[in-house]
Protein backbone atom coordinates (compact mmCIF):
# COMPACT_ATOMS: atom_id res chain seq x y z
CA UNK A 1 0.00 0.00 0.00
CA UNK A 2 2.58 2.64 0.57
CA UNK A 3 4.65 1.33 -2.73
CA UNK A 4 1.18 2.49 -4.16
CA UNK A 5 0.46 5.56 -2.77
CA UNK A 6 4.19 6.77 -3.77
CA UNK A 7 3.50 5.97 -7.08
CA UNK A 8 0.19 8.08 -7.11
CA UNK A 9 1.56 10.60 -5.99
CA UNK A 10 4.45 10.51 -8.60
CA UNK A 11 1.75 10.60 -11.25
CA UNK A 12 0.11 13.97 -10.55
CA UNK A 13 3.44 15.32 -10.21
CA UNK A 14 3.84 15.19 -14.07
CA UNK A 15 1.91 16.64 -17.10
CA UNK A 16 0.23 15.03 -19.49
CA UNK A 17 0.49 14.88 -23.41
CA UNK A 18 -2.42 16.55 -23.74
CA UNK A 19 -1.58 19.52 -21.31
CA UNK A 20 2.02 20.01 -22.91
CA UNK A 21 0.28 20.88 -26.50
CA UNK A 22 -2.35 23.32 -25.16
CA UNK A 23 0.54 25.07 -23.20
CA UNK A 24 2.85 25.39 -26.43
CA UNK A 25 -0.33 26.35 -28.16
CA UNK A 26 -0.59 28.98 -25.74
CA UNK A 27 3.02 29.96 -25.70
CA UNK A 28 3.04 29.91 -29.69
CA UNK A 29 -0.06 32.07 -29.67
CA UNK A 30 1.54 34.64 -27.29
CA UNK A 31 5.08 34.95 -29.10
CA UNK A 32 3.16 35.55 -32.13
CA UNK A 33 1.00 38.26 -30.93
CA UNK A 34 4.63 39.73 -29.29
CA UNK A 35 6.79 39.58 -32.35
CA UNK A 36 3.79 41.20 -34.83
CA UNK A 37 3.17 44.10 -32.33
CA UNK A 38 7.13 44.46 -32.03
CA UNK A 39 7.41 44.38 -35.88
CA UNK A 40 4.67 47.38 -35.83
CA UNK A 41 6.14 49.38 -33.63
CA UNK A 42 9.46 49.25 -35.81
CA UNK A 43 7.63 50.12 -38.82
CA UNK A 44 5.82 52.80 -37.57
CA UNK A 45 8.83 54.79 -35.91
CA UNK A 46 10.73 53.77 -39.23
CA UNK A 47 7.61 55.84 -40.90
CA UNK A 48 8.02 59.02 -38.67
CA UNK A 49 11.88 58.89 -38.77
CA UNK A 50 11.33 58.81 -42.95
CA UNK A 51 8.64 61.34 -42.70
CA UNK A 52 10.91 63.91 -40.36
CA UNK A 53 13.73 63.42 -42.77
CA UNK A 54 11.34 64.44 -46.34
CA UNK A 55 10.09 67.54 -43.94
CA UNK A 56 13.64 68.43 -43.15
CA UNK A 57 15.03 68.00 -47.26
CA UNK A 58 11.36 69.44 -47.97
CA UNK A 59 12.14 72.70 -45.95
CA UNK A 60 15.72 72.56 -47.03
CA UNK A 61 15.50 72.59 -50.43
CA UNK A 62 12.57 75.07 -50.58
CA UNK A 63 14.37 77.72 -48.55
CA UNK A 64 17.56 77.43 -50.42
CA UNK A 65 16.08 77.54 -53.77
CA UNK A 66 13.58 80.62 -53.12
CA UNK A 67 16.83 82.36 -51.93
CA UNK A 68 18.76 81.49 -54.94
CA UNK A 69 16.23 82.59 -57.43
CA UNK A 70 15.22 85.84 -55.17
CA UNK A 71 18.67 87.05 -56.15
CA UNK A 72 19.23 85.42 -59.87
CA UNK A 73 18.38 87.25 -62.84
CA UNK A 74 17.33 84.84 -65.56
CA UNK A 75 16.64 80.94 -65.59
CA UNK A 76 17.11 78.04 -67.71
CA UNK A 77 15.61 74.64 -68.06
CA UNK A 78 17.30 71.61 -70.10
CA UNK A 79 15.76 68.65 -70.55
CA UNK A 80 18.50 66.97 -68.53
CA UNK A 81 21.97 67.22 -67.43
CA UNK A 82 23.32 65.30 -70.16
CA UNK A 83 20.62 66.45 -72.31
CA UNK A 84 21.37 69.96 -72.73
CA UNK A 85 17.90 70.84 -75.04
CA UNK A 86 16.25 74.04 -73.88
CA UNK A 87 13.25 74.13 -72.53
CA UNK A 88 10.62 76.97 -73.11
CA UNK A 89 7.52 78.08 -71.80
CA UNK A 90 5.14 75.02 -71.28
CA UNK A 91 8.02 72.68 -71.18
CA UNK A 92 9.86 70.69 -68.38
CA UNK A 93 13.14 68.94 -67.67
CA UNK A 94 15.17 67.70 -64.97
CA UNK A 95 18.06 70.60 -65.08
CA UNK A 96 17.75 74.02 -63.73
CA UNK A 97 20.34 76.81 -64.08
CA UNK A 98 20.21 80.25 -62.38
CA UNK A 99 21.88 83.09 -63.33
CA UNK A 100 23.14 86.14 -61.71
CA UNK A 101 24.47 88.98 -63.52
CA UNK A 102 27.35 91.23 -62.43
CA UNK A 103 26.01 94.54 -60.54
CA UNK A 104 28.62 96.78 -62.31
CA UNK A 105 28.34 94.92 -65.59
CA UNK A 106 25.07 93.24 -66.65
CA UNK A 107 26.43 92.26 -69.79
CA UNK A 108 28.71 89.42 -67.77
CA UNK A 109 27.50 86.83 -66.02
CA UNK A 110 28.87 86.69 -61.96
CA UNK A 111 27.84 83.32 -60.56
CA UNK A 112 25.39 80.25 -61.81
CA UNK A 113 23.41 77.61 -59.43
CA UNK A 114 22.43 74.92 -60.87
CA UNK A 115 20.35 71.93 -59.46
CA UNK A 116 19.51 68.90 -61.13
CA UNK A 117 18.32 65.33 -60.84
CA UNK A 118 20.57 62.54 -61.26
CA UNK A 119 18.38 59.80 -62.82
CA UNK A 120 20.45 56.45 -64.19
CA UNK A 121 17.58 56.25 -66.63
CA UNK A 122 15.02 58.47 -67.69
CA UNK A 123 12.31 58.70 -66.09
CA UNK A 124 13.70 57.01 -62.70
CA UNK A 125 13.84 58.13 -59.33
CA UNK A 126 17.28 59.66 -58.59
CA UNK A 127 18.29 62.30 -56.20
CA UNK A 128 19.17 65.97 -56.84
CA UNK A 129 22.15 67.67 -57.14
CA UNK A 130 23.28 71.04 -57.10
CA UNK A 131 26.21 73.18 -57.98
CA UNK A 132 27.47 77.21 -57.16
CA UNK A 133 30.19 78.42 -59.59
CA UNK A 134 30.76 81.91 -58.82
CA UNK A 135 33.45 84.02 -61.45
CA UNK A 136 35.70 86.91 -60.65
CA UNK A 137 35.80 88.53 -62.72
CA UNK A 138 32.93 88.41 -64.08
CA UNK A 139 32.30 86.27 -67.40
CA UNK A 140 31.72 87.29 -70.91
CA UNK A 141 30.93 83.96 -72.13
CA UNK A 142 27.34 82.42 -72.70
CA UNK A 143 25.53 80.66 -70.33
CA UNK A 144 25.92 76.89 -72.21
CA UNK A 145 29.41 77.83 -72.52
CA UNK A 146 29.81 78.11 -68.58
CA UNK A 147 27.95 75.17 -67.68
CA UNK A 148 30.00 72.07 -66.05
CA UNK A 149 30.95 69.34 -68.59
CA UNK A 150 28.39 66.58 -69.01
CA UNK A 151 31.07 63.80 -68.24
CA UNK A 152 30.57 65.90 -64.24
CA UNK A 153 27.24 64.32 -64.05
CA UNK A 154 26.61 63.04 -60.60
CA UNK A 155 29.75 64.41 -58.63
CA UNK A 156 28.11 67.64 -57.50
CA UNK A 157 26.57 68.12 -54.01
CA UNK A 158 23.32 65.98 -52.81
CA UNK A 159 20.55 68.27 -51.77
CA UNK A 160 17.86 65.40 -51.85
CA UNK A 161 18.63 61.62 -51.34
CA UNK A 162 15.94 60.70 -53.70
CA UNK A 163 13.32 62.23 -55.56
CA UNK A 164 10.73 62.01 -58.53
CA UNK A 165 9.97 64.58 -61.21
CA UNK A 166 6.05 64.82 -61.38
CA UNK A 167 5.81 67.23 -64.83
CA UNK A 168 6.03 64.71 -67.32
CA UNK A 169 8.11 62.55 -65.53
CA UNK A 170 10.74 65.96 -64.72
CA UNK A 171 11.42 68.24 -61.87
CA UNK A 172 11.49 71.79 -62.93
CA UNK A 173 8.30 73.19 -65.17
CA UNK A 174 8.57 76.53 -67.71
CA UNK A 175 5.57 79.06 -66.38
CA UNK A 176 5.68 81.44 -69.11
CA UNK A 177 9.26 82.02 -69.22
CA UNK A 178 8.92 83.95 -66.21
CA UNK A 179 8.60 81.16 -63.50
CA UNK A 180 9.58 77.88 -62.40
CA UNK A 181 7.12 75.43 -60.60
CA UNK A 182 9.02 72.90 -59.05
CA UNK A 183 6.59 69.74 -58.82
CA UNK A 184 8.50 66.37 -57.48
CA UNK A 185 7.99 63.62 -55.06
CA UNK A 186 11.14 63.06 -52.29
CA UNK A 187 11.17 59.50 -51.15
CA UNK A 188 12.87 57.97 -47.83
CA UNK A 189 13.11 54.34 -46.51
CA UNK A 190 10.02 53.53 -43.79
CA UNK A 191 9.03 50.26 -43.47
CA UNK A 192 10.27 46.81 -44.27
CA UNK A 193 10.43 46.88 -47.90
CA UNK A 194 8.25 49.96 -48.32
CA UNK A 195 9.11 53.91 -48.65
CA UNK A 196 7.94 56.69 -46.79
CA UNK A 197 7.33 59.56 -49.89
CA UNK A 198 5.86 63.15 -50.05
CA UNK A 199 5.16 65.34 -52.83
CA UNK A 200 6.24 68.86 -52.92
CA UNK A 201 5.16 71.59 -55.43
CA UNK A 202 6.56 75.84 -55.28
CA UNK A 203 7.20 78.62 -57.50
CA UNK A 204 10.26 80.31 -57.52
CA UNK A 205 10.80 83.67 -59.77
CA UNK A 206 14.44 85.29 -60.54
CA UNK A 207 13.78 89.20 -59.76
CA UNK A 208 14.68 89.85 -63.57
Amino acid sequence: MIYGVQYSRNRKCGFTLAELLISLTIFSVFMTGLFSLFFYGANRASDGVGKLLINRDIRKFTNEMTENARFSDFFEIYKSFTNRDQQYDGGSGDFLVLTHRDPANKGNIGRIVGYYRYAEQDGSEGPVLMFDQSYNPSSTEELADLLPAISSAGSHEEVIELSNGLSDGKLFYNFYDRSIIVRGEILHDGAIAQQVTNTYNFTISPRG
